[in-house]
C-alpha cells in the first residue's frame, strides 16, 4: 500500500515547527515538561508554568497502543487559574523549528510539499479548560475569553510570521483548531467573531511570503465555506461529505467557484469499516462530481486511520481507494 502511494500519489507529511503547549518561548515565564512512565505502562507528560503569579500545570497521558495524548489535568480548572493566565499578557512567543520544515521538504522531494501544522488560538484556549466550562464561558464570560484568545493569538501570529519569512523552502501552512468554533459547537457569527480576525491575519502573512495556507476543519462547513475563501485561504481540508459533513463534493465546489482547492471527499470511517462496494461508490462519486464541476479538487481521505495495525478490511479499502483515485 505504501509503495503504491509513493509511486502514484502526492504526499503531504506533517511537521510540527512550534512546540506545544501554549506556544511559549524561553522568557521569564516558560513551561517545564517532564515525561515519565506510570506503573501501568502509560506515558505521562507533566507541564508546569514557571515564573507566573501562582503554580499552574497541565498533564497528558498516552496509553500503550494509542496514537495520541489525552489531557487528564487542564490548565484552567478554577477561577484562580483563569485570573493567573489573564495576568500573563506579554509572554514570549515560541521560536519555530525552521530546520525541521526544511528537512521534511527535502525528504519528500518530488512527492509533494510538507504541511507545517500550527494550532489556532481557539483550539489552544478551548483545551485549557474542561470542555463544558469553556463553552459556558464563551456565553457568560465572553470578554475574558476574548482577552485570552487575543494574547494567545498574538504569540502564534509572531511565530507564524517568523516561520513564513525565514524558512526559505516551499511548504503548506496548515492551521488547525477551527472545527471547535463552527456548527454544531458555535454559530457562523460566533465563528467569525472568535476566529475571523486571527484567520485573516494568518492569510495575510502567508500571502506576503507566498506560502499557501490550508484551513483545516472537520464536520459541517456549509455556513462558513464562503467566509474561508474570502479570508484568502488556498485549501479547505479535509472536506468531509455527509453524514459527518453537510455538503456533497458537488455542492462544495459550486460554493467554492474556483477561489481555492477543496481537499478530501472520502470519510475515513468508511475506509475503516465500509464494504468494498460502498468505498467504490463513494470514491467514484467524488471523481464524477469534481469532473462535472470543472473546479480544482484533490481526492483524499478525511483523516489518517487511527488504528495500528490496520484491519484487513481497512487495508483493502485504502488500497482500493488509491487505485480508483489514480485511475481517475
Amino acid at each position: 500500500m505504501c509503495g503504491f502511494a509513493l509511486r502514484y500519489c502526492t504526499l503531504l507529511p506533517k511537521v510540527y515547527p512550534l512546540e506545544e503547549p501554549l506556544f511559549l518561548g524561553e522568557g521569564k515565564v516558560c513551561i517545564d515538561t517532564e515525561e515519565t512512565e506510570d506503573p501501568d505502562g502509560n506515558r505521562v507528560r507533566k507541564h508546569r508554568l514557571i515564573g507566573g503569579p501562582r503554580p499552574l500545570r497541565m498533564e497528558e497521558v498516552k496509553s500503550s497502543g494509542e496514537m495520541s495524548w489525552k489531557t487528564r489535568k487542564r490548565w484552567i480548572e478554577t477561577e484562580e487559574d483563569f485570573v493567573a493566565f489573564l495576568s500573563l499578557d506579554s509572554l514570549q512567543p515560541a521560536v519555530p523549528d525552521i530546520e525541521s520544515v526544511r528537512t521534511k521538504e527535502e525528504q519528500i522531494g518530488k512527492h509533494g510539499l510538507p504541511y507545517a501544522e500550527v494550532r489556532d488560538p481557539f483550539g489552544v484556549v478551548s483545551e485549557m479548560f474542561p470542555t463544558e466550562l469553556f463553552y459556558i464561558k464563551t456565553i457568560n464570560d465572553r470578554k475574558r475569553i476574548e482577552k485570552l484568545l487575543f494574547f494567545t493569538g498574538r504569540r502564534i501570529l509572531a511565530s507564524v510570521e517568523r516561520l513564513c519569512r525565514d524558512t526559505g523552502k516551499p511548504f503548506i501552512l496548515r492551521m488547525i483548531g477551527s472545527e471547535k468554533a463552527i456548527p454544531p459547537f458555535m454559530s457562523r457569527s460566533d465563528f467569525l467573531q472568535f476566529e475571523g480576525p486571527f484567520y485573516r491575519q494568518v492569510a495575510g502573512i502567508a500571502s506576503k511570503y507566498e506560502v499557501p495556507v490550508a484551513f483545516h476543519c472537520h464536520g459541517p462547513v456549509r455556513d462558513i465555506l464562503s467566509d474561508v475563501w474570502s479570508m484568502g485561504y488556498s485549501f479547505v481540508e479535509p472536506f468531509e461529505p455527509p453524514p459527518r459533513g453537510n455538503l456533497t463534493v458537488a455542492e462544495a465546489l459550486e460554493l467554492t467557484a474556483g477561489r481555492g482547492v477543496v481537499f478530501g471527499g472520502v470519510d475515513d470511517v468508511l475506509l475503516s469499516t465500509g464494504r468494498v462496494e460502498e468505498v467504490r461508490d463513494a470514491v467514484e462519486r467524488c471523481l464524477r462530481e469534481s469532473k462535472d464541476s470543472g473546479q480544482p479538487f484533490i481526492l483524499s481521505q478525511s483523516a489518517t486511520p487511527f488504528f495500528d495495525p490496520l484491519s484487513e478490511n481497512a487495508q483493502r479499502n485504502l488500497l482500493l481507494f488509491l487505485q480508483i483515485g489514480v485511475a481517475g
